[in-house]
């Protein structure tokens, strides 16, 4: 009886703390000790659950080839799309681009069930590997702050940081997501935050830029949180919609980063999960890669695992190519799939092979580019540019190139 009176007070504390304050509750609403928790229970039952709808997949069960962000999830489902391409509707609007070296990425593949994951540092908090279907998570039980392990220095004039999460779907509330910039001191300068499946927020130097509520609450399943920043300017985004334009940061100097994950709604059969986090720099436009260096190379075309069917989000950078085959008509480019050395050689190779063509097929019928503009080669993993003992490397390796071509012979 205690407890659901206790639980009632803070029900009507809450609701009165949002009505007074509205939405910015991220640091300013519930207190500590409004939300402590019988933390050594509730994970028991976090764990419990997780056990029984998670399942230790045999390598040989799963797919085969290099894995890739959103691996082990079915293709978004759209209204329209093709047999090459997902529906990209809902993508005419977004504008990120993945950076194009990847410096940290995880997707807690080979971690051990139940550890603390290997490649993040400990803040404070309640944090293990977990499994989610095939796939491995990092999983909260109570607050905490956790950060990768990266070297210390100024960040890249040009990066973008990607996080995925996972979401039981909208009747199911009380998940807190962050992504904390850091200073060379560790003062916590800039806070991009994702609230009870569709409030948003920025706030940089403790001034909110930008607050807004998603057109409609994420549904059950994965999604992801993205940053597309300079020195100077920061994009954010929650799957295709983008939640923050900033033109203009001054006395920005970040140096790393860390997550926060406040899962302040105990529900033993809702866990708090983050996967796949990527931090990649930035680089040069496609026109300044393809005068410079005669090719282009992206990875922003994006894939499932042993898929060569193309992702939404991969709309913007498919429109990029597009444009620069449309303004340009002489412009000839080989379209090259590569993978990273995971799965078979043989099966590698096929599978860079089908990724081309589906680009390939995808510009010529978006863009209606003549056929003979345009060349399809899978290379698999014969041609890596970084080093395939880490992830990094294979992320790396995970790419398309679109090579520049002489003219067509008459």
């Amino acid at each position: 009886m205690r407890r659901v009176v206790a639980f009632i007070a803070i029900a009507a504390l809450c609701l009165c703390v949002g009505l007074a304050g509205g939405f910015n509750k991220a640091h300013a609403g519930l207190t500590d000790a409004l939300k402590k928790k019988a933390s050594d229970k509730v994970q028991q039952k976090v764990e419990e659950k997780i056990d029984q709808s998670g399942s230790d997949t045999t390598k040989a069960e799963q797919p085969q080839g290099e894995a890739k962000e959103g691996e082990g999830q079915p293709a978004a489902k759209g209204k329209g799309g093709t047999a090459t391409s997902e529906d990209m509707t809902l993508y005419t609007k977004y504008d990120f681009v993945p950076g194009d070296k990847v410096i940290f990425y995880d997707d807690l593949a080979g971690e051990e069930i139940g550890e603390f994951p290997s490649r993040w540092k400990l803040d404070q908090g309640v944090f293990e590997v977990a499994k989610q279907g095939n796939e491995n998570y990092i999983m909260c039980t109570d607050k905490g702050w956790i950060r990768p392990k990266l070297a210390a220095g100024p960040l890249p004039p040009k990066y973008t940081v990607e996080m995925e999460f996972y979401a039981k779907g909208p009747e199911h509330k009380g998940h807190w997501f962050h992504i904390i910039w850091v200073d060379a001191e560790d003062n916590e300068i800039a806070n991009f935050q994702m609230e009870d499946n569709e409030h948003t927020a920025l706030s940089v130097n403790d001034k909110q830029l930008a607050n807004k509520i998603l057109p409609a609450e994420v549904s059950a399943g994965k999604h992801t949180m993205r940053v597309m920043a300079t020195t100077s300017t920061i994009k954010c985004y929650i799957d295709q919609e983008r939640v923050a334009n900033v033109p203009a940061v001054e006395g920005f100097a970040p140096v790393g980063f860390k997550v926060e994950m406040d899962p302040w709604k105990d529900e033993a059969d809702n866990p708090m999960l983050i996967r796949a986090f990527r931090f990649a720099e930035g680089g040069k436009t496609l026109r300044q890669q393809l005068d410079e260096a005669g090719k282009i190379v992206t990875h922003g075309i994006l894939f499932d695992s042993g898929s060569a069917k193309i992702k939404a989000e991969s709309y913007r950078t498919l429109a990029d190519i597009g444009q620069l085959l449309t303004d340009d008509p002489k412009l000839r480019l080989s379209i090259e799939g590569h993978t990273d050395s995971d799965g078979a050689e043989d099966y590698n190779l096929k599978l860079s092979q089908d990724r081309a063509n589906a680009v390939k097929t995808y510009l010529q019928d978006t863009y209606k580019v003549d056929p003979a503009r345009l060349e399809a080669k899978g290379w698999g993993e014969s041609k890596p540019i970084d080093t395939n003992a880490t992830a990094e490397g294979k992320a790396n390796n995970r790419r398309v190139e679109l090579v520049k071509l002489g003219p067509q012979k008459p």
